[in-house]
């Protein structure tokens, strides 16, 4: 994905760091939202309900992709659910944290329930 939407958990100056690295990398953000939450315990509190709606205010008509990018945010069992309520890939820190891992060991790995980037 080239143009990118970031639903962030964290403070809009932390987000807008972010925005900026994935700036700097060559990425097109399109839109950044974040949440406010300062800790990760807040955030490990949040359930399917709290996850979509903040996917669902991060998106924009113009991304290719949300961005979820907090590891403390509990995504994993939700993915396809994500993925399937905005139509669009969604990726999470936790996955591709994970997926990156795999590629650096060369290992692919096909595993739909951790959506379109492991699809």
């Amino acid at each position: 994905a080239e143009r990118v939407a970031i639903a962030a958990t964290y403070p809009e100056d932390v987000g807008e760091l972010f925005t900026g690295f994935l700036k700097a990398a060559g990425a097109e953000v399109v839109s950044m939202r974040g949440s406010g939450i300062i800790t990760a315990a807040e955030v490990g509190t949040w359930g399917k309900d709290e996850v979509l709606a903040l996917a669902r205010g991060g998106d924009h008509p113009e991304a290719q992709a949300v961005l979820l990018p907090d590891t403390a945010l509990h995504t994993a069992a939700w993915i396809p659910d994500l993925e399937e309520t905005l139509g669009k890939p969604v990726l999470t820190a936790n996955q591709v944290t994970a997926w990156e891992g795999l590629r650096l060991l060369d290992t692919k790995v096909r595993c739909p329930r951790l959506g379109t980037l492991f699809s």
